[in-house]
């Protein structure tokens, strides 16, 4: 720690605060307090925050944990995409969103991820950037308890928070999209419904016919088997840095038969085939990977630094490499999202060049040639059997087409994040329309776009910026004005045992957008899974969605498990 600790800068950001009222280090005096300096797209910031779950828990009663969003884009200035983001990112803890770096400024931060702590006094004490100090954070904060235990300042006592809520129908920022062929040549889609922990497979019309659960934040999906047919699917476990190949079973109670490919990458973010191997796209280690015949893995490109440098392929430097496909040349197409950069890889460790793309700090919406030409951290790229690369630009909102030395951009708004993208037989586009909780039908020519209405009948189409089809729910509920829902959660725990040291490891909440719906209880805290409750009905009609959140640990990594089902209710007198 510090020898000589100055006074900790006042939370004095230009933004406004999430999940809390406005914080100030001087009511906090008596709390050790941790700061922890993010953005949104910063994968190194999305480890910190699940490295920072157990902090949070085991030092519940003294520690006040603060994330002050600092933006690197232009597109997380806005303080509802640090809302959003807070969801997508399960954070626990209040957020101070600053988009004019104001306190970045005040404590002298240089780096994402940069965290401080602050003593019961008000002071620095110390400070580290990157990932993987928990252990140090952890000793220190031991010290400072006992400092402060033995000046008698000490304060005990959790925090009041407001939880920012996420998506409330069938899909919870859905990541990945993928495209295949099933029995009799119908299209099949697979999505990576992250939010829910799980892994969609759809028929074109939106039916799911698989659900596979129990993936930590899924990411990368594609079909695997002759022909891309609907047999089998890679899965990028992305919150757990694991990649498997399940067998579908046959239904959607059927998980199918998993093998684990490998455990051994940070944050895998996309996979596909390619030169007869498994590539995996290691976001969290800025490299490029390939799964032998033999089952090892194996880099092909990338040395594990970040930049934006081309050239042979085991000295290239990457940037968060996030989507990956085959070029109609046979070559691995992948974007790079801190570089804001459309990539290829001629082939397994050959050149790596650059199509699209500046560097670490060069970002924006232009059109053009490659020296003009601009994306926002692009997160999914998709090959076109015409040979043109479409990149789902994600903090631009749009869908770009690379074709010969020009980018364009698609005609159609609306998009929120959007994170996947794929192409059907027919040419339109599937994109995972992340922020907006949907999956949707792009034509690229004329610009029609169509929602999916994953786990209903049917869809409506976008008829212009924002307007979308409803989500999906669960079951339509029709019952007795002031009567009770019973409802039932469940969310398998893959090894991991129920962590209470911040209390009831089993937290249900009942919400509605006309809060009429709902009776007074709307909150349980529970000790076992599955989590059964009666939730008390008002009276009206529209949608009741209720959330299961689940905190579990593994010994060396705690987890919140979330899953949701929503219901559309009618109540009669």
């Amino acid at each position: 720690m510090d020898a000589a600790r100055v006074r900790a800068p006042e939370l004095a950001g230009a933004g406004e605060w999430i999940g809390t009222d406005a914080l100030s280090l001087a009511d906090l005096r008596g709390k050790l307090v941790l700061l922890d300096f993010w953005t949104t797209g910063c994968v190194n910031c999305q480890h910190v925050a699940e490295e920072l779950r157990a902090l949070e828990r085991r030092y519940a009663e003294v520690l006040i944990v603060i994330g002050v969003h600092s933006p690197k884009f232009p597109h997380e200035r806005d303080a509802d995409v640090v809302r959003a983001a807070v969801a997508r990112m399960r954070v626990e803890h209040p957020v101070l969103s600053d988009p004019a770096l104001r306190l970045w400024d005040a404590y002298a931060v240089r780096a994402w991820p940069t965290l401080v702590l602050i003593d019961a006094a008000g002071r620095v004490a110390l400070t580290v950037a990157g990932e993987g100090h928990d252990e140090q954070l952890a000793s220190a904060i031991d010290v400072l308890i006992a400092e402060a235990e033995a000046a008698g300042v000490l304060r005990r006592g959790p925090l009041a928070l407001t939880p920012v809520a996420g998506g409330t129908g069938e899909l919870a920022f859905p990541g990945k999209v993928a495209v295949g062929d099933g029995a009799g040549g119908d299209v099949r889609l697979a999505v990576a419904d992250s939010g829910h922990d799980r892994v969609l497979v759809t028929t074109l019309g939106g039916e799911v016919l698989h659900e596979l659960g129990g993936f930590y934040q899924p990411q990368g999906v594609r079909f695997d088997g002759p022909a891309a047919s609907a047999s089998a699917l890679l899965v990028c476990e992305t919150g757990a840095g694991r990649v498997w190949r399940v067998e579908l079973g046959h239904g959607v109670g059927d998980p199918g038969r998993r093998e684990l490919l490998t455990d051994r990458l940070k944050s895998p973010w996309d996979v596909c085939r390619w030169a007869g191997h498994v590539v995996i796209a290691e976001a969290g280690r800025h490299r490029l990977w390939a799964i032998d015949r033999s089952g090892e893995p194996q880099v092909i490109a990338g040395t594990g630094g970040e930049n934006l440098v081309d050239g042979p392929a085991n000295g290239a430097l990457l940037a968060q490499p996030s989507g990956l496909t085959v070029s109609a040349h046979d070559e691995l197409v992948f974007v790079d999202a801190e570089t804001s950069a459309l990539r290829v890889l001629d082939r397994p460790g050959g050149a790596v060049r650059t199509l699209v793309g500046q560097g670490l700090f060069v970002s924006g919406t232009a059109d053009g040639s490659a020296e003009r030409a601009r994306l926002q951290h692009p997160l999914g790229v998709a090959a076109a059997r015409d040979g043109a690369l479409l990149v789902a630009d994600t903090y631009n909102g749009l869908v770009r087409v690379w074709r010969g030395e020009h980018l364009w951009t698609v005609p159609v708004e609306g998009f929120s994040e959007p994170g996947g993208i794929d192409v059907l037989p027919d040419g339109r586009l599937v994109v995972a329309d992340t922020g907006n909780h949907r999956v949707v039908l792009v034509d690229p020519v004329d610009g029609r776009a169509e929602a999916i209405d994953v786990g209903g009948s049917g869809s409506g189409d976008i008829a212009g910026p924002g307007t979308w089809a409803p989500a999906a729910v669960a079951a339509t509920v029709i019952a007795r004005a002031g009567g009770v829902l019973d409802v039932e959660l469940d969310l398998p725990l893959d090894g991991d045992e129920l962590d209470g040291l911040g209390g009831a490891p089993v937290r249900v909440t009942a919400s509605a957008l006309d809060p009429a719906l709902l009776g007074d209880e709307t909150a349980w805290s529970l000790d076992a899974l599955p989590a059964r409750v009666a939730v008390p009905l008002g009276h009206g009609s529209g949608r009741i969605t209720v959330e299961l959140r689940v905190a579990t640990c593994d010994g060396a990594l705690c987890r919140l498990r979330r899953t949701q089902r929503a219901f559309d209710v009618i109540l009669t007198d």
